[in-house]
């Protein structure tokens, strides 16, 4: 992050919503991204609905613990053509999710992980997929626990290093680009148009 926007990002009521999307999602909001994880206070929740209704993005509740909540939003056509592929299939019957549609996928992956929350299941590292994540990387995590890997972004990178690090350069200038505008009073409704 460049001086400037860090400076910025000082500035920023670190609280706001809109600050909150700014500095977790902007390659999401920015297209260049099909989804992205939010984790907002909980009394953000209705908030997070209503910014995003008749818009490209979808909603889906992951988790609501005591105090925050954590949400996939996603560009639903993107990420179903994504999940229908037959590559992305494969790696997710892997995880047992075999014969299954995009919003069954999804309905697994929140009651996996809410089991894992509430502490009666393993973390479901499929979510890594759902994100967009490169399944080498994803299954490189699993294979060497955490361990082991080339660079550490946005994810931990197990193969392709110089695409990625070419991609986690993308995803720096989006949130530039998006802390920028949110700075400067422009609404995260009207960054997506």
């Amino acid at each position: 992050m460049s001086k400037e926007v860090f400076q910025l990002v000082g500035e920023m009521d670190r609280e706001d919503l809109q600050t909150q999307l700014a500095l977790q999602c902007a390659p999401l909001l920015m297209g260049i991204k099909m989804s992205n994880l939010l984790i907002v206070p909980n009394r953000n929740v209705l908030d997070v609905y209503e910014l995003f209704k008749d818009t490209c993005i979808s909603v889906e509740m992951i988790y609501m613990s005591e105090q925050k909540t954590m949400f996939l939003l996603y560009r639903r056509e993107e990420l179903d053509i994504y999940l229908e592929s037959a590559t992305t299939k494969e790696v997710m019957e892997l995880f047992g999710y075999r014969g299954m549609t995009p919003v069954e996928i999804r309905r697994e992956l929140i009651h996996r992980y809410e089991k894992y929350a509430e502490g009666n299941g393993m973390f479901p590292h499929e979510m890594g997929v759902l994100l967009g994540y490169p399944t080498e990387d994803v299954l490189g995590f699993i294979e060497n626990q955490g361990k082991n890997y080339l660079y550490a972004g946005y994810w931990k990178v197990y193969g392709n290093l110089m695409e990625t690090k070419a991609l986690f350069e993308e995803y720096n200038k989006a949130k530039e680009h998006v802390i920028t505008m949110v700075s400067q009073g422009i609404e995260i409704r009207r960054i997506l148009k």
